[in-house]
C-alpha cells in the first residue's frame, strides 16, 4: 500500500489510523502537557526517537524527549501538511510533515515513522524550517549558555538540572515557577522550621507576586529529626495537601537533612512523586545538592532510604548569610573531604582563604565562588557516572568510613559535616601509618583544622570506637573494606585492610595533638541542640511562623 497526500490540514480518512493516532496524541500534548503520557503509550516499550544525532530509547526516555521539547518550544498549535506511507497494517513506514506554531513563528518538521502494528518502533525527527530565535528542539547538555543549568546529572530516568541563581524569592521572579512547570497555581513546599522563621514572610510575598498558592509543610531539620517519625509525619502531610501525581512537584527548602528526608517521603508517596530541592546550608550546597540518595536514620545512619533524583536543584548562596558559624564549619568538613581525596586546588584554596571564608560565610569573594564550584564539580566527577552506587569503590566515601558510627554513637547530636571532618583526620592519620601521607602533610592538615575550627576528635572516644566502625562499614560495603585514602593530597587509593595496630598508632598520634589543642575537641556542649533558644520539647511539625523559635539554622 502506498499513499501520498499533500497539504492535508489535519489527519484524514486516507491516513493510516496509527499515524492519525500519533498526530492527534501530539496535538493533545501540545494543548496540555499532562497528556504526554498518552503520546508515549503509542510507542513500543523499547521504541525510540532519533533527533539531531541523539537517540531516546525506551518509553521513559521518549517521554523525557517530548516533555522537554514541549516545555522548551512552547508550541501553541499543530497542522499536518503532508503524509505518505508504504507497507501494510503490520509494518508501515510513514512520512509526515508537520507545522508547529509558537509565539516565535512556525517550525516545520519531517517525521519518518516506522510502525510495528499500531505501535511506533522508530521515530526520526528532522527540522526543515526553524524560526529565528526559536529554542532548540532538543536540549544540549554540554551547552555553555548562561541561561542553562550550571550542572546536570542523569540517573537513567531523571535528568537533574542544578541551577545557580540569586534572588530566587524576590517578588516577581518566576524562575522557580517556570522551571518546576507549576501550571496548576499551587506550590507545595517542605520547609526547614528555622528557614521558615527567617524567610517565611519573604516566600509568602514572592508566591503572591507570581500567582502561586503556597502550601507549606514546616518541619525541624536537624540530624536528630532525620527519623522514621519525621518520615511518617511527612507522608501524613503529603496526604493532607494531596499533590497531583505529576503536575505538582514538591519543593524541599532547607539543609541536607531536610532534603534527604523530604526526598525520601516523595520517593515513597504514591510510589514516587516529582520533587525539587533548594539547599540553604553550605553542606547542602557542596555535598547534598548533587547525589540522588534519600534516607532517614533508622538503627544506623541512613538506615532506610532509596535513590530518587530531584528534577531540579536550585542553589542560592545568599541563604548562607543566616547560617550559624558551626554549620558553616560543618560544610567545610565536606569541602576538606573533596580536597584531600580528589582536588588539590581545593586544599590550596582552603589553606589560603579558609579562615576568611568561614568568617564571611562564603559570601562575595572570588575564592568563595571557586571553592563552591570546585566542590560541586568534585562530587559530579566522582559520583555523577554512578549515582546508583553499582560500584563500591567511590572516592567520595572518604570521610564516611567511620562517620556513620560516630554520629550514631553521639545519638545524632553531631553534625554530619563535623563527623566527616573527624573521619577525614583519622583516615589521614591511618594513611600516614601506611606511608601514603608524609609527616609534613599530616602536620599541615592538623594545623589547617585548628585555623578553620574544625573538630578533630570527640570527648571520650577511644581507638576501639574506630575498630568497631571499621567492622561496621565493611558490612555496608559488601564484606570488603574498600576504604578510600589519600595518597598525597588530592589523590585517592583504596585499601581493604586497616589493622588494629595502624588504628592504635594513628589514634595515639591524634591524642598527642589533642592534648595541646583542646579547642578542636568536640563535646555534646557543641551540639546544635545546646545552642537552640527554643523549647526542645516542641513538636516536629509547625504550621505557621508563630511556631518558630530557632535563631539560626
Amino acid at each position: 500500500m502506498v499513499a501520498n497526500f499533500h497539504h492535508v490540514p489535519s489527519a484524514s480518512s486516507f491516513t493510516a489510523p496509527q499515524a492519525v493516532a500519533l498526530v492527534e496524541a501530539l496535538r493533545r500534548a501540545i494543548a496540555d502537557r499532562r497528556r504526554v503520557d498518552e503520546l508515549v503509550t503509542l510507542f513500543d516499550y523499547d521504541g525510540r526517537v532519533e533527533v539531531e544525532g541523539q537517540h531516546f530509547a525506551g518509553q521513559g526516555a521518549v517521554k523525557r524527549f517530548f516533555s522537554e521539547m514541549l516545555l522548551d518550544c512552547q508550541f501553541t498549535g499543530l497542522d499536518m501538511q503532508s503524509y505518505s506511507a508504504a507497507g501494510d497494517a503490520a509494518d508501515l513506514d510513514a512520512s509526515i510533515r508537520l507545522v508547529l506554531s509558537s509565539d516565535v513563528g512556525r517550525r516545520e518538521l519531517q517525521l519518518q515513522v516506522r510502525f510495528h502494528g499500531s505501535q511506533v518502533s522508530v521515530l526520526h525527527v528532522q527540522q526543515l524550517v526553524v524560526p529565528h530565535d526559536a529554542p532548540p528542539i532538543i536540549r544540549d547538555a554540554m551547552s555553555s549558555s548562561g541561561q542553562g543549568p550550571k550542572w546536570e546529572t542523569y540517573d537513567g530516568r531523571v535528568r537533574q538540572k542544578i541551577w545557580q541563581r540569586t534572588g530566587l524569592f524576590e517578588e516577581g521572579n518566576r524562575f522557580i515557577k517556570d522551571k518546576m512547570e507549576l501550571t496548576t497555581g499551587r506550590l507545595i513546599a517542605i520547609v526547614d522550621r528555622t528557614v521558615w522563621h527567617l524567610y517565611g514572610s519573604n516566600i509568602d510575598r514572592w508566591a503572591l507576586s507570581v500567582d502561586l498558592k503556597l502550601e507549606t509543610i514546616i518541619i525541624q531539620g536537624n540530624e536528630d529529626h532525620k527519623t522514621m517519625d519525621t518520615f511518617v509525619l511527612l507522608l501524613d502531610e503529603l496526604k493532607r495537601v494531596d499533590p497531583l501525581r505529576r503536575s505538582e512537584p514538591v519543593l524541599a527548602i532547607g539543609g541536607g537533612v531536610l532534603t534527604d528526608t523530604a526526598g525520601f517521603a516523595c520517593a515513597c508517596w504514591r510510589r514516587g512523586i516529582p520533587w525539587c530541592r533548594l539547599p540553604t546550608t553550605l553542606l547542602g550546597i557542596v555535598d547534598a545538592s548533587v547525589g540522588i540518595k534519600v534516607a532517614v536514620n533508622y538503627h544506623r545512619k541512613n538506615g532506610v532510604g532509596h535513590f530518587f533524583s530531584p528534577s531540579h536543584t536550585f542553589i542560592d548562596t545568599s541563604f548562607l548569610t543566616s547560617v550559624s558559624t558551626p554549620d558553616i564549619r560543618s560544610g567545610c568538613g565536606e569541602i576538606m573531604k573533596a580536597a584531600l581525596i580528589h582536588d588539590v586546588r581545593l586544599w590550596r584554596l582552603m589553606s589560603e582563604h579558609g579562615e576568611s571564608l568561614v568568617a564571611h560565610k562564603f559570601q562575595d569573594s572570588e575564592a568563595a565562588s571557586l571553592v563552591i564550584k570546585l566542590s560541586i564539580d568534585a562530587m559530579l566527577e566522582c559520583i555523577g557516572p554512578d549515582l546508583w552506587e553499582e560500584a563500591l569503590l567511590r572516592p567520595m566515601d572518604f570521610g564516611h568510613s567511620f562517620s556513620r558510627t560516630l554520629e550514631a554513637d553521639e545519638r545524632f547530636q553531631l553534625r554530619h559535616g563535623e563527623a566527616v571532618a573527624i573521619d577525614c583526620v583519622m583516615n589521614s592519620l591511618i594513611a600516614e601509618q601506611k606511608g601514603l601521607l608524609c609527616e609534613d602533610e599530616i602536620d599541615a592538615l592538623l594545623a589547617l583544622y585548628v585555623r578553620l575550627g574544625l573538630p578533630c576528635s570527640i570527648v571520650g572516644i577511644t581507638a576501639e570506637t574506630y575498630k568497631r566502625a571499621r567492622d561496621e562499614i565493611t558490612v555496608h560495603r559488601d564484606g570488603l573494606l574498600r576504604a578510600p585514602l589519600p595518597a598525597g593530597i588530592g589523590k585517592c587509593v583504596y585499601v581493604d585492610e586497616m589493622t588494629d595496630r595502624e588504628i592504635d598508632l594513628a589514634f595515639e598520634r591524634l591524642q598527642t595533638f589533642m592534648e595541646s589543642h583542646p579547642q578542636v575537641l568536640w563535646s555534646p556542649s557543641k551540639s546544635f541542640n545546646s545552642a537552640l533558644t527554643h523549647d526542645t520539647s516542641a513538636p516536629l511539625l509547625a504550621t505557621s511562623p508563630s511556631h518558630q523559635g530557632e535563631a539560626f539554622h
